[in-house]
């Protein structure tokens, strides 16, 4: 009887869970959420969140590549060809920008008209920018390409500034879709990856969770894989160009690219068999993907 009750109890405990995630979160990715949560984030699914298969008992060069750390794998499978130190907690730059546009896409149209509420080029550190200034206004596609191809810090803010309650309840959104991912050592402070006290940080294997969900988003991908775009707002246009110099070298299709005094040189690239690239805190982030990609 005792098992039975308790068999009982663990089936309300998991329905009355997985219903107040499906009832709480955005309907968009509640599927994956609730499986996440409740099954542990086991799938190897193309529409699901894909968890690398960790070979604990294989030793890798990790003098192979010079960044810190570092995966070579499947997207599809979760299959490693080449991991170095990916549970380590690292700054992730313009990482962040991923999760940004993925809750950007859950919140707002590619349509939608953007109004610039303050002049972020002249906040500190914020070097990289559009120069969008007060009262411009701007499309959500064109933010998403000035941040994702480019790699545009103001072009982030004003994006997760649109949100109601500001960019800081915006990232509040990015932290919370991070734990219900079950993205354990992944934090955001800031929409751009901006170094601060609090810092934008996870692993390589959690980068590479978090990369399935980009592969599978064809919005984004559609955007990384670009080489440059064409912007435009009420003041004018602009044709900017993408940041990743391997684009459709190497078989990389897409990509992402990141670089702060903290997380030095970082590149995630997506090649057209469905494999990753991760590297972080590297000193020639395309010279290590090149050697990923081509030595192994």
């Amino acid at each position: 009887y005792i098992k039975i009750i308790l068999t009982i109890l663990t089936t309300i405990g998991v329905v009355m869970l997985t219903t107040w995630i499906l009832t709480h979160l955005p309907k968009k990715y509640s599927y994956i959420k609730a499986q996440s949560i409740v099954n542990g984030i086991t799938f190897e699914s193309k529409d699901v969140l894909v968890v690398p298969s960790i070979l604990s008992n294989i030793e890798f060069d990790t003098t192979f590549v010079n960044a810190q750390a570092a995966i070579y794998a499947d997207l599809n499978t979760g299959h490693i060809e080449y991991q170095k130190d990916i549970d380590e907690p690292l700054a992730i730059a313009s990482f962040t920008k991923l999760m940004t546009a993925i809750i950007a896409l859950e919140k707002f149209e590619l349509n939608e008209v953007v109004e610039v509420k303050q002049n972020w080029y002249e906040k500190e550190d914020m070097d990289w920018s559009l120069e969008l200034d007060k009262g411009d206004t701007v499309t959500v596609e064109s933010l998403l390409n000035a941040m994702l191809i480019s790699s545009y810090n103001d072009a982030a803010y004003v994006l997760a500034d649109h949100y109601e309650g500001g960019w800081e309840e915006f990232v509040n959104e990015m932290n919370r879709y991070a734990v219900v991912l079950g993205l354990e050592n992944t934090h955001f402070s800031n929409p751009a990856g901006l170094d601060s006290e609090q810092g934008n940080i996870s692993t390589i294997k959690e980068l590479y969770m978090l990369t399935t969900i980009i592969y599978n988003n064809q919005t984004i991908m559609d955007i990384i894989g670009k080489s440059y775009a064409n912007l435009n707002w009420d003041i004018g246009s602009k044709r900017i160009f993408s940041t990743n110099v391997i684009l459709n070298q190497y078989g990389n299709i897409a990509g992402k690219t990141g670089i702060t005094d903290s997380a030095g040189q970082c590149f995630l690239g997506i090649t057209k068999d469905g494999m990753v690239t991760i590297v972080l805190n590297s000193l020639d982030r395309f010279a290590d993907t090149k050697n990923l990609l081509l030595d192994l």
